[in-house]
């Protein structure tokens, strides 16, 4: 704790960290979101912009309450542009020696339950996991994404996944906005880099489909129905008139496919054809605990064959974990969709440690820009100790537990600004806090 209030500011890094957000919005507002965001993460638990203001905001600035509100609800905040910075930042993580392997683009939706029917976008919706206990939730839908990139952690590769936003649903399909989310995405990859796709068996389809398909370097790994429609691949030419099918007979996936045992599951592959990807072969995956049990199986698909995965990989096995190196190669995409299970728990963070849904604003574009702020903070989190040496400590820390740290060090930091002016020796104290000295100095010309 020494060394992380004493080399510099810490609300001076944040502030490097965050200037990229600010420069996108006037000064006066700049600073605001500034403060607002320093406030999120020194206030531990946050129930409310009301907290958040008693609590730190009325403390370091002299801007009322309302203008916070105004912030949120009434200033244009480009999310979509803030969303490209976070997916730009990730991917300057990612280390020249690692350049070729594949970054996962994973998209989910989440439901909030909410009390009272003055807020926007408030419905009633299906909930399959049923947290209340009921088939049905009243609250906000949200479609978020999130981004995986590969990252060294000492002499091991693994992969670390960053929230890039999240939208609040109206009456938007899920899928249109998914899809929105991934073109803003692949906007910032390079054409050399591959993209995959993790997503549960709602998306694959529609615009999502049309996204991927649109895009060279953007692939897709994901859990389909059940019942999708599975095809042979063509029979060879007879050289018989007529036109050649351009499918083989449909398959039954309890009956056409040739199971084997892999630890607790049975499992079995093959490339076929589907409806989903037309004339382009895909890796069909079926998954059961149970080969008698028909409820039991899963389908997942890929647009990409093993055998370009292994490519991708094979230079790389010194680096690979051992969980990643050990893979059969025609595992290798079932286990690359479990990477999808990385946004279930930062939904769980965000949610039990962030307190992503105690909002109190009624209007969509306060919501969405208070759960987006928030998501920046979190994604700060995971970042900033990759950004900064000074951080490296925190390398291996939960989000939750480098918000703690530095939450200590700006409250103290503030506390030591606020005491400065009021010490009755100012020369014995100086040799110890010269650096707090310029924190007023460093505050108006930043952010005025």
């Amino acid at each position: 704790m020494e060394k992380l209030y004493q080399t510099s500011t810490t609300i001076g890094r944040l502030f490097d960290y965050f200037a990229p957000y600010l420069t996108l919005l006037t000064k006066p507002s700049g600073r605001k979101l500034f403060l607002l965001l320093l406030a999120m993460v020194a206030v531990q638990y946050a129930t409310s912009i009301n907290h958040l203001f008693k609590w730190f905001l009325r403390m370091v600035d002299g801007t009322s309450l309302n203008a916070y509100y105004y912030l949120l609800g009434k200033t244009v905040v480009p999310l979509d542009k803030f969303a490209q910075i976070t997916v730009g930042l990730a991917l300057s993580l990612i280390p020249d020696e690692l350049k070729g392997l594949p970054v996962f683009l994973i998209i989910d939706d989440t439901l909030q339950p909410k009390f009272g029917v003055h807020f926007e976008c408030y419905k009633t919706m299906y909930d399959h996991a049923r947290h209340n206990g009921s088939n049905y939730l009243k609250g906000h839908c949200f479609v978020a994404m999130a981004i995986c990139v590969p990252v060294m952690d000492g002499s091991k590769m693994q992969y670390l996944h960053v929230p890039v936003g999240f939208r609040l649903r109206n009456d938007e399909s899920k899928l249109e906005m998914a899809s929105a989310l991934v073109e803003l995405a692949m906007e910032e990859f390079p054409a050399s880099a591959m993209a995959i796709l993790l997503c549960d068996s709602w998306y694959p389809k529609g615009e999502v489909l049309k996204t991927v398909k649109k895009h060279e370097n953007l692939e897709l790994i994901a859990n389909i129905r059940v019942d999708t429609c599975i095809y042979d691949l063509p029979p060879k030419s007879t050289g018989k008139r007529g036109r050649p099918a351009k499918k083989g007979r449909q398959l039954d996936i309890h009956a056409d496919f040739d199971f084997i045992r892999v630890g607790d599951y049975f499992i079995a592959v093959r490339t076929a054809l589907t409806n989903l990807f037309g004339d382009l072969p895909v890796y069909i995956t079926v998954t059961t605990p149970d080969v008698l049990n028909h409820k039991t199986y899963r389908v997942f698909i890929s647009s990409v064959d093993p055998t370009r995965l292994e490519k991708r990989f094979s230079d790389k096995r010194s680096m690979l974990s051992d969980t990643l190196g050990g893979q059969i190669l025609w595992l290798l995409p079932l286990f690359l969709y479990s990477f999808r299970w990385l946004i279930e728990v930062m939904f769980y963070e965000q949610k039990t440690f962030w307190s992503f849904g105690l909002y109190r604003l009624r209007s969509k574009e306060g919501i969405a820009n208070f759960v987006n702020f928030s998501s920046m903070c979190y994604a700060c989190m995971k970042l900033l100790p990759r950004f900064d040496d000074r951080f490296s400590m925190l390398l291996d820390e939960s989000p939750q537990t480098c918000k703690f740290f530095l939450g200590e060090a700006i409250r103290s930091e503030i506390f030591l600004y606020r005491f400065m002016p009021n010490s009755e020796n100012r020369i014995k104290s100086s040799p110890d806090f010269d650096l707090f000295a310029h924190l007023e100095d460093f505050l108006l010309r930043k952010l005025a």
